[in-house]
C-alpha cells in the first residue's frame, strides 16, 4: 500500500473519534450546569488543549504535507494494517466508554450533582479506561503513520496528561465516594487490566 492509503485510514479513525466526542461534548454542554465541583479549571483547559495539539497538529502535518518525512521508518504493510485494526477496536471501545459514563462524562475533572461511581463495563477491570484507550490510539497512530516524530509528540502529550490527571482524578473520586472508591481501587488496575 502507498502512503495515501494510510493517510485515508488515519483520517477515517480521526473522523470517527471526533464524531463520537462531538456527540458527547454536545450532551455535556446541555448538562454542564449540573457541575458540583471542578479541579483546577484553567489547568484542565490547558491540559485538554495540549493533548489536542499533540494529536492534531503533527497529525495534520503528516496527512497534508511531507514535512515530517524525516521521521518515517520502514514497517511492513501487515504491521501498519494491524495498527488500523487496533484503531478500529479503539473507536468501538471509545464509544462504549462514553456510553457507559453517560452524563457522568466531562472533558475536565469535575463532579456532577448526580454523579455515580461506574464500576461495570469498561470500568470493571481498570479505573481509567478512557486513558487506556488513548494509549491504544498512540499504538495505532504510530503504526499507521510509521513516523517516530508523530509517535513522540503523542507520547509526550499523553505522559504529561496522565501524570497530572490520574492522581487528581483519583483524589476527586475518593473525596466524593470515599470507602466505596477505595474498595474499587483494590480490585482494579489503573490502566492495564491485571498489570498496572
Amino acid at each position: 500500500m502507498n502512503d495515501i492509503a494510510y493517510k485515508i485510514l488515519l483520517a477515517a479513525l480521526v473522523i470517527a473519534m471526533n464524531l463520537i466526542r462531538m456527540y458527547y461534548q454536545k450532551r455535556y454542554k446541555q448538562t454542564h450546569a449540573t457541575t458540583e465541583s471542578e479541579i483546577a479549571p484553567k489547568r484542565e483547559k490547558l491540559l485538554t488543549q495540549m493533548m489536542a495539539l499533540a494529536l492534531a497538529v503533527p497529525g495534520m502535518i503528516w496527512l497534508f504535507t511531507g514535512w515530517l518525512s524525516f521521521g518515517q521508518y520502514a514497517l511492513p504493510d501487515s504491521v501498519r494494517i494491524a495498527g488500523f485494526a487496533v484503531g478500529v477496536y479503539g473507536i468501538w471501545w471509545f464509544y462504549r466508554i462514553h456510553k457507559t459514563l453517560g452524563d457522568n462524562w466531562s472533558p475536565v475533572l469535575e463532579i456532577r450533582r448526580k454523579h455515580t461511581l461506574i464500576t461495570a463495563g469498561p470500568y470493571k477491570r481498570v479505573r481509567h479506561p478512557m486513558y487506556s484507550n488513548m494509549m491504544l490510539w498512540l499504538v495505532s497512530f504510530a503504526l499507521i503513520t510509521a513516523n517516530w516524530f508523530y509517535a513522540l509528540t503523542i507520547s509526550t502529550g499523553l505522559v504529561i496528561l496522565l501524570s497530572v490527571r490520574i492522581p487528581d482524578e483519583e483524589k476527586l473520586m475518593i473525596e466524593r465516594f470515599g470507602e466505596q472508591y477505595r474498595e474499587y481501587m483494590k480490585r482494579t488496575k489503573r490502566l492495564i487490566p491485571f498489570i498496572f
